[in-house]
């Protein structure tokens, strides 16, 4: 067991939780179970692929203006202009904050995005 010394200030007991997780790891990784860290299994969908067509789709189903929506997905005008003509793809958190509108548009409103 790893351990520390000093006054109980601020960075003390931060050190010590750091310990404190690291020794779970090395109990855990020892066989130990019964004081570690609960896991939890998660599947992830497989990231979509939104392509021109289909993000112009979702922004008039919005009835939203390439600029609003723009704003909405905190990206610039030509980077919406540039996904809807096929010059660029949305990456990773764009395609699924795509997703996300395309499934549930009300989603913006009880979020307050757009009111």
């Amino acid at each position: 067991m790893i351990k520390t010394k000093g006054k109980n200030s601020s960075s003390t007991r931060l050190k010590n939780s750091i310990l404190n997780g690291l020794n779970q790891a090395l109990e855990y990784s020892l066989g130990n179970k019964n004081n570690a860290v609960l896991a939890h299994k998660v599947s992830i969908s497989e990231l979509p692929n939104f392509q021109s067509k289909e993000i112009k789709n979702i922004r008039n189903k919005l009835k939203l203006s390439q600029n609003l929506f723009a704003q909405i997905l905190g990206v610039s005008k030509k980077t919406v202009e540039a996904w809807e003509s096929g010059k660029n793809v949305p990456q990773g958190p764009a395609q699924r904050v795509l997703f996300i509108i395309s499934k549930n548009p009300i989603i913006l409103n009880e979020l307050k995005i757009i009111y």
